[in-house]
């Protein structure tokens, strides 16, 4: 009995230190504003890598530009994070270069937010309300493809 309490409270420590990781990470937008994950919750959360080099990054950044501005009332996040990390001043001038109009990350949240190695791009990562992972997506995205995983994923 006391070993089936002592491992059930492991399991719940374990869940809420998970939890409390996710919750603790802090998405710094290159253009100042910092947001903690946690404060998210209730809102779909979609993180694209995306890179210059990259010609399928390049040609869904409009599609990415056009689904921001669908969804500018509703409660969703859009964040672009650059695949090669570079310098501050290099991304921003790509950002200027290339037309993003959504919020840039400064620093890549993979490893905090737990989303594996990332070995390629385009890739976009997508939370539901709830916080979870719901969905990768590889290769190029329209805001059709966005906005169907929304309507997919509506009630997990």
């Amino acid at each position: 009995m006391k070993l089936t309490i002592k491992l059930l409270l492991s399991a719940l420590l374990i869940i809420a230190s998970v939890s409390q990781s996710q919750a603790d990470v802090l998405l710094k937008e290159i253009q100042g504003q910092d947001t903690p994950f946690s404060t998210l919750k209730g809102k779909w959360v979609f993180i694209n890598y995306w890179a210059g080099w990259c010609q399928t990054c390049l040609d869904e950044i409009p599609e990415f530009n056009r689904f921001y501005q669908q969804h500018r009332d509703d409660p969703i996040a859009l964040y672009a994070v650059n695949f090669d990390g570079l310098p501050l001043l290099e991304q921003k001038n790509l950002i200027r270069r290339f037309n993003i109009h959504y919020p840039s990350l400064q620093k890549d949240p993979a490893s905090e937010l737990q989303l594996g190695d990332i070995t390629g791009v385009p890739v976009t990562f997508i939370f539901n309300p709830k916080g979870q992972l719901v969905k990768t997506l590889y290769g190029g995205q329209s805001a059709e493809t966005l906005n169907k995983v929304m309507t997919e994923h509506q009630d997990s």
